[in-house]
Order: C-alpha cells, then structure tokens, then sequence
C-alpha cells in the first residue's frame, strides 16, 4: 500500500513538472527562417534627399521580405518557445491562457488567450536597408494586453467597429486573404482571425491554432500603434511610422510546435497550414503542445543609400 502511494505522489509531481516547467527547441536561425520566403528584388537607382552641403545622394533600390522579428504566443505565462524556455514568473495565475468555450450555446463566446512575446531578428539589418526597430515585448508585464477595458486607452475607434456590420465586413477580408489579397483598408480586420480589436490576448475563437495566429497579428499591430516599430515599405528614403497597421507588409509562418510552409498574411486560415500541427495531449517532437512561435516577414523597400 504504502509502495503504491509512493508511485502515485512520483506521477502525480511529474505530471504537475510536465505542465510548469515546459522546455523545448528554441529558435534556430538556420532552419527557422524560410530562405525562399525573402524574395530579394533589385527594381532600379534611386534618389533621395540630404541637408546642405550634400543635397542628395544616389543608390540602388531592393524590394524583399525581412524576416525582422520572432513572435510567441503561448497559453503558459512566461513560457517561451524563443527562447525553448521560461523567461520569467508570477503568482498571477490569472495571466495564464486559456483555450475553451464559455457557453457552447453561443458561438461569440468562445473564446481563447494568449500571452505574447516579441523578439528582433536584424539579420538583414546591415545587408541593405539599415533599419533601428527591432522590439522587444514581455505582455505578462502589459496591463493593457491582459486587460480589453484598459486597453481601449490605445485604441478608441476601436468602439466604431463593434457591431454586427462592421464585423460581418471581414468576411469579406478573410476571403481576400485567404487567395493571398489581405485589404488594407479594413485594418480593423484579421481575415478568417476575426477582429484586430481590442489589442490584447482575448480572441473570439477556440480554434487554438487560428487563435494564436490572430493573437500574433494583434501584437504587431500594436508595435505599430505604440511607435515600436516602423513601416520600411511605406518610404523609400526612410521608414514611416504607421500607428493604422498596413496588414499586406507583413507575412508569417508557425515554426513551433512544428514547422510550416509557406508564409501567409496574417488571418490566413489555419486550415492552409494547420493539419497535425498540434496534436491533441501530444507534443510535436520536444516542443509542447498550445505554445506558438511564428517567423514573422515585413516588406521592405529601401534605397541604399539611406537609412
């Protein structure tokens, strides 16, 4: 008897280890980034302005996807697949995720959470166009991301969009995205992920993987919100800030818990890429289940001889 009390208390502390103490594979720069996602194209010679004395200067311009940050969406706070790691801790159990419905009568109440990380990739920083915003971002830390009320602060025309004919309008855009054609004007959608509002872990979807995807978007869309990051394809002698996100410069692919190709815009269905990617109660090789990392590619366009 007292034999198996012993085994029970050793399965049970293992099992409890397996869920706080998550680790796996983390980044790896070599298979990670999709190569042929990059797509660099030389289009011409450029000119671009400068003060006195030097007036202007000439260079070459290139168009190509920058694989310029790594985005992690997990259901375990702190949990990092970046990193294959934790990268903190708190007694907030409440900034945990979750993944579930509310009320199975209703399908507006399902719902999913996600903390999310950001982590800079400037490989391709001092190849051509010498760019300076490569976040980083901990939303464990942010009350606003863990909160829709106070999140508002941000984002007030978010009000604007919440109603049945302005949500219904992304069906629209998640068609579009789904052939490769994400509308830019309706920056207050994710294609088939729902809506970009508000800015925070809270998604309106218990399919885990789109979910995930949309709670990825909503992080890059706020980098642009709060000035972290600039828009390289907006100016071709600089890099624009645009706190209105412009979704076509921006592409993704998941690299865990498993890896998948090729990069879609953001609200891509999962349905494109989601067959076996996150298997019920098992991991994908060493990387646990519900925990997401997604390369993460923005348009540039530069001349090179400006920063």
């Amino acid at each position: 008897m007292r034999v198996s009390r012993l085994l029970l208390t050793v399965i049970l502390l293992s099992l409890a280890s397996d869920v706080w103490s998550k680790s796996g594979d983390s980044f790896n720069y070599f298979s990670d980034i999709h190569s042929e996602e990059i797509e660099l194209t030389f289009l011409g010679i450029c000119i671009c302005p400068r003060p006195p004395p030097i007036f202007y200067e000439e260079g070459e311009i290139w168009t190509y996807w920058e694989p310029f940050a790594a985005v992690d969406t997990v259901s375990t706070p702190f949990y990092s697949p970046f990193m294959g790691s934790s990268i903190g801790g708190s007694a907030l159990d409440e900034l945990g995720g979750t993944n579930g419905t509310q009320d199975a009568a209703s399908v507006a109440n399902e719902v999913t959470f996600s903390q999310a990380h950001i982590f800079p990739l400037p490989l391709m920083e001092w190849m051509l166009c010498s760019r300076s915003d490569y976040p980083v971002w901990i939303s464990e830390y942010d009350s606003q991301w863990n909160n829709d009320e106070l999140s508002i602060v941000i984002h007030p025309e978010a009000s604007l969009f919440a109603n049945k004919a302005m949500q219904l309008m992304c069906m629209t855009d998640a068609a579009a995205t789904n052939i490769g054609y994400t509308l830019d004007y309706m920056p207050w959608c994710i294609g088939s992920g729902g809506s970009s509002y508000p800015m925070t872990g809270s998604i309106q979807n218990d399919e885990i993987t789109q979910a995930n995807n949309s709670a990825a978007a909503r992080l890059i869309y706020k980098m642009n919100r709060v000035f972290m990051i600039c828009d390289p394809y907006e100016s071709l002698c600089g890099c624009e800030y645009t706190p209105v996100w412009i979704k076509s410069h921006y592409k993704t692919h998941v690299v865990r818990p498993a890896d998948r190709s090729p990069a879609y815009h953001f609200g891509a269905t999962s349905e494109l890429y989601n067959s076996g990617l996150n298997v019920p109660m098992a991991g994908s090789g060493s990387n646990p289940n519900d925990e997401y990392l997604w390369t993460v590619y923005r348009r540039q366009l530069c001349c090179t001889c400006c920063d």
